[in-house]
């Protein structure tokens, strides 16, 4: 049996992606095959078509990108006993989603809340998994703190203010101005617009904890807006001149085999539960080579307001 995928088999713009029909892939003992119901397309998605990791990863073509998922259970490896056939289920296997079947491993996956929209959810496991173990596993957040988060409407950033809140703490966020409603709605207590305000003065010595979740990294405002003693965490560059707070704990954003996607996942599923975690859709896509295409240029062109969803 066969399966529909999209993949590329060399680097460049979306056109380089193409339709292909490839082998159902075979489990490992400790994997699971799921029938895809919906997936994101995610700026990372982009980079690796683009080339960006050409000289530290090497890829083997066809390369069929897609690094989450929602969908269904359809096969169990042998030693699969936690999840049943029919289970529905968000998945983080990192590679391999943007197709009608795809396997994972337990490590990376949990179950899909019922009353979830299902295409909300597949916007989840990369930035929910993101922003869980930014939160909890590199800044160490405790409730009663103070967070600010430096581009706080994007995809990580909007999920990181959401579960910052759930897990207590006082919330800032700082964007443009155009976002400020979006964010103060997403249970931010305060905003700050940096095109129109002067945020790094407004926050001055403010966090307990400073997350710059901007694609560039803003560092200069966050530099100001940490306290003396605080943490500075970033999701791209950290600040090099640390002159002004030399007591600062500065960590970046680094993926570790040791934080289990499946424990994300069940944290996720709890603040769904509670309704304190939702996903803004720009675009839902069809599951074609243009869907495909117009989603990735979507993404590629800046910021989509919210996810851009492909649907099987």
């Amino acid at each position: 049996m066969d399966l529909k995928a999209f993949g590329f088999n060399q680097y460049g713009n979306s056109n380089v992606m193409e339709e292909l029909e490839l082998p159902v892939p075979k489990l490992r003992p400790n994997e699971v095959l799921v029938k895809t119901s919906a997936f994101a397309i995610n700026a990372f998605d982009i980079a690796v078509r683009n080339g960006t990791f050409r000289n530290s990863v090497t890829m083997l073509f066809p390369t069929i990108l897609g690094t989450d998922a929602v969908g269904r259970i359809v096969k169990l490896g042998t030693n699969v006993h936690d999840y049943d056939l029919g289970d529905d289920v968000l998945a983080r296997p990192g590679i391999g989603t943007y197709a009608e079947y795809f396997k994972v491993s337990t490590d990376h996956l949990g179950l899909r809340p019922k009353k979830y929209n299902p295409y909300e959810a597949a916007g989840l496991p990369l930035s929910g998994i993101t922003s869980y173990n930014t939160l909890v596993h590199i800044a160490h957040v405790k409730q009663g703190q103070t967070i600010v988060i430096l581009g706080s409407s994007g995809g990580v950033g909007s999920m990181l203010v959401q579960m910052a809140k759930a897990l207590g703490l006082y919330v800032i966020g700082t964007d443009t101005e155009s976002s400020r409603e979006t964010v103060l709605g997403l249970g931010a207590s305060e905003f700050g617009a940096y095109d129109t305000e002067r945020v790094s003065a407004k926050f001055a010595d403010m966090a307990d904890i400073l997350i710059d979740a901007t694609n560039s990294g803003a560092a200069t405002a966050g530099l100001s807006i940490v306290k003396p003693h605080g943490t500075y965490v970033s999701l791209t560059t950290l600040p090099q001149d640390r002159q002004a707070k030399p007591n600062v704990a500065y960590k970046q954003v680094i993926p570790r085999r040791e934080y289990r996607d499946s424990d994300a996942f069940a944290a996720i599923a709890l603040m769904i539960q509670n309704d304190q975690l939702h996903v803004s859709i720009d675009r839902l896509e069809s599951f074609t080579l243009d869907g495909i295409r117009k989603g990735q240029d979507l993404v590629e062109g800046g910021n989509p307001d919210g996810k851009v969803i492909v649907t099987l």
